[in-house]
Order: structure tokens, then sequence, then C-alpha cells
């Protein structure tokens, strides 16, 4: 979800994401969530969470019409590191309907690694109902997809660049895939994921 399909700056001092670098858009942008910059020119909501905190959610390019395409032709899950306290009231604003996101899976549902302090979703965990060979995850951080990196499709991180055109990407692999029977070996030629994520195990990330 953050850094995905949307990126999130709060105005409190609450963090409710995975520890990552991410850039302070607000000492750029705004000091309040009632006076947006006129220079930001991606789609983008405030939000009061049940704990009082306020967010701005920044809207990859394209997410509206990239979440009814793919949720009419696939059954579309979201997994995310976030804590639900944050995470499930932005759902809300982005699927209204509830019709578009099947499950969502929260912090909780993820394995969190020490040795390189990261939750990492596997997708084993998940009461999917579909063989392995037909689920993709789309993230941003590659430790996400260290139980199954070969059912990545890994994506640039979004902050708010309104030219950003990754949405579109992510729809044509997925009709490129779409009648595989297994989208494993493709995705591993695609991404290298499966042989970077070994590295990584190995020896650890790269500084």
């Amino acid at each position: 979800m953050d850094e995905c399909l949307i990126h999130s700056q709060f105005f409190g001092g609450k963090e409710y994401r995975q520890l990552e670098s991410r850039p302070d858009l607000l000492t750029s942008t705004s000091s309040s969530p009632s006076s947006p910059s006129e220079e930001k020119r991606v789609d983008h909501f405030d939000l009061e969470l049940p704990d009082g905190d306020v967010v701005r959610v920044n809207k990859r390019p394209g997410l509206d019409a990239f979440l009814k395409s793919v949720s009419s032709q696939f059954e579309v899950h979201v997994f995310t590191a976030a804590m639900s306290v944050y995470a499930s009231p932005v759902l809300d604003v982005l699927d209204p309907s509830g019709s578009m996101f099947s499950q969502r899976y929260y912090r909780e549902m993820c394995v969190y690694d020490e040795s390189l302090n990261v939750y990492v979703k596997d997708l084993a965990n998940l009461d999917l109902g579909h063989p392995m060979g037909r689920v993709v995850l789309v993230d941003n951080n590659p430790m996400s997809f260290l139980s199954q990196p070969s059912n990545g499709i890994l994506v640039s991180n979004f902050y708010d660049d309104p030219e950003d055109a990754t949405l579109g990407a992510v729809e044509g692999v997925l009709e490129r895939i779409e009648g595989e029977e297994d989208v494993r070996g493709t995705l591993d030629n695609m991404f290298g994921l499966r042989d970077a994520l070994r590295d990584v195990r190995e020896n650890g990330p790269r500084r």
C-alpha cells in the first residue's frame, strides 16, 4: 500500500508504517492539512484517523482507474506492513463500496525478520484459495518478497510525482501473464528477484 499505491504524510508524531527512508514532503508543501500547496498536483485526500491523528494521502496517478480495472479482472487483496488503525481507514476511502478488495491483511499478518529488521509478506500465511503459481504480489519494497520472490512484481517508490506511470505498466504485466498456468517463471525472468534476494539472505542487504 504505502509508496506502492499511495504515499501518506502525517501531521502528528506517530508512525504507523514500516520503518523506511522517506522524504519529509510536508516541509516543502504544507504545514497543515487545510492549506495544500498550489504546486501539489497529485490527487490527494486528508483523513482523520480513529486515534485523532491527521494524514494527507497522495494517490499514485491513475490509482482509481487501476483499481477499478484490475478488480474487474482479478481477485484483489491488499497486504500491507502498516498498522490497521491507519491502513484500514485509508482503504475505506479507496474502496468506499467494499467491492474492490476481496481481503485486507495488515502488519499482524506479516513475518518480522529480526536479522533484516523488516516485515516480510509471506503469501503462504494467507488463506488465498489459489495455487501459488497464480498469485502475484505487487510491492515497492524488495524485502517484502523474501518468502516468495518468484511471485513478485517490483515497482518504484511513489511519493508525489504527478508524471508517474507505474500503474499502467503493472496492468500491462498482469495482462501479459493472465493466461499463464504458473506466472513464476515469467516473473523470475522479468524481475530477477529470486537471485537478488538469495544474495540478501546470504550476505545481508547492500548499503
